[in-house]
């Protein structure tokens, strides 16, 4: 079965003035296509840095990590920011809406951030 996510040795150091800060060390993690897993663990044990490479909101400082078949440790900001929005969905604890927009707008907000299309054509998928 093949992996939509997989780490290899992977670490992230956080610079706090001249101190690093270890947040995650030789992780290497493999999940399997169409699987339901989660991570438990105290708080700051790295369950939100390991979801925040798999997410590509950051990238590690040693290792790889490899999503939906790309490995995506080297990719800058903007070639991230596509990456997720073509491949990665989130789900807050929070609800993130938007206050002054409707609940419509509110979901179509991300999806004008990577489809470029005009208002015609976002009309009618409605």
């Amino acid at each position: 079965m093949e992996n939509i996510v997989e780490t290899e040795k992977a670490g992230k150091t956080y610079q706090i003035g001249h101190v690093g800060v270890e947040a995650l060390k030789n992780i290497s993690v493999q999940i399997p296509r169409a699987s339901f897993t989660s991570f438990i663990g105290p708080s700051g044990s790295g369950k939100t840095t390991l979801l925040n490479l798999i997410g590509c909101l950051d990238t590690p400082t040693t290792g790889t990590v490899r999503v939906a078949g790309k490995d995506v440790t080297g990719l800058g900001f903007v070639d991230r920011a596509k990456f997720r929005g073509e491949h990665i969905g989130f789900i807050f604890q929070d609800f993130n809406l938007i206050p002054v927009l409707t609940v419509f707008e509110n979901v179509e907000y991300p999806l004008l951030m990577v489809r470029k299309q005009s208002k015609k054509e976002r009309l009618q998928r409605v």
